[in-house]
């Protein structure tokens, strides 16, 4: 079925390319693996089976509680409500869990009450899935928003086109928009690189995401903003792709 688009969603897929990123510097290493103790936080996109709604809850609910012997934890569940941009089938939830380091991550995944969990709950509930391995970008410079249920919140997996020179174009767009976008009330939650892939669904991305609204009215004027439109060309032609997914915090 496909869903009705709002005025305000319709402006909120145009946000995605006016700029979301917080400053990060230039000519940043792109690292293909993490340091072993350097946080992991694994992403991953579920599609559920009809009508076994429920019995995800269980996985996730146990699951959570499983990753505290570990010291990690799944710190935002969004349950996507729309595909504002690209394409890809809409998932029903998205995951973000934290671990400290990688060995905690791969000590969960062989915890045998993991495995069970698994055994009984995603064979049976989960139609299909992707995920990726990241880590924070070390040249990314914020502070941690935290946002909640009533927040609209985005996701967006962005991709470069071929050579370092739309890179650095990309660059040079969002540190220009990044001083104008607090303006509107934009938040951001986790900003990630993408280091390994656990899918043959979906090609790794660049970067990943992870962003609040304060409002539709304070993003409708910053999309209106006149330094935004000068920016706009720029950007366009630094990307090969964008997924763009709209949703609202379960966890």
């Amino acid at each position: 079925m496909k869903k009705t688009i709002t005025l305000s969603l319709m402006l909120m897929a145009t946000l995605v390319l006016s700029g979301f990123i917080i400053s990060k510097t230039a000519n940043k290493n792109m690292e293909t693996i993490a340091d072993k103790d350097e946080q992991i936080i694994n992403t991953g996109f579920f599609y559920l089976k009809e009508g076994k709604e429920k019995d995800f809850e269980k996985l996730r609910s146990r699951g959570n509680v499983l990753l505290e012997k570990y010291g990690a934890k799944i710190e935002r569940v969004i349950k996507p409500k729309m595909l504002a941009m690209g394409d890809l089938d809409l998932p029903d939830e998205i995951h973000f869990a934290v671990y400290p380091n990688l060995a905690a991550k791969e000590a969960f995944d062989k915890d045998p009450e993991f495995i069970k969990l698994k055994q009984d709950y995603i064979a049976t509930s989960v139609e299909k899935m992707f995920g990726f391995a990241t880590k924070r970008d070390p040249d990314f410079d914020f502070f941690r928003e935290i946002g909640d249920a009533t927040k609209t919140y985005g996701i967006a997996l962005i991709y470069y086109k071929e050579g370092k020179k739309f890179q650095e174009q990309f660059t040079e767009y969002h540190n220009a928009a990044c001083e104008i976008i607090p303006e509107f009330g934009t938040h951001f939650e986790r900003f990630l690189i993408p280091f390994a892939s656990a899918n043959d669904l979906v090609e790794q991305p660049n970067e990943i995401h992870r962003f609040y609204f304060d409002s539709p009215e304070g993003m409708q004027n910053m999309v209106q903003d006149s330094r935004m439109q000068a920016l706009f060309p720029k950007r366009d032609d630094s990307l090969k792709n964008l997924v763009f997914i709209i949703g609202e915090a379960l966890q």
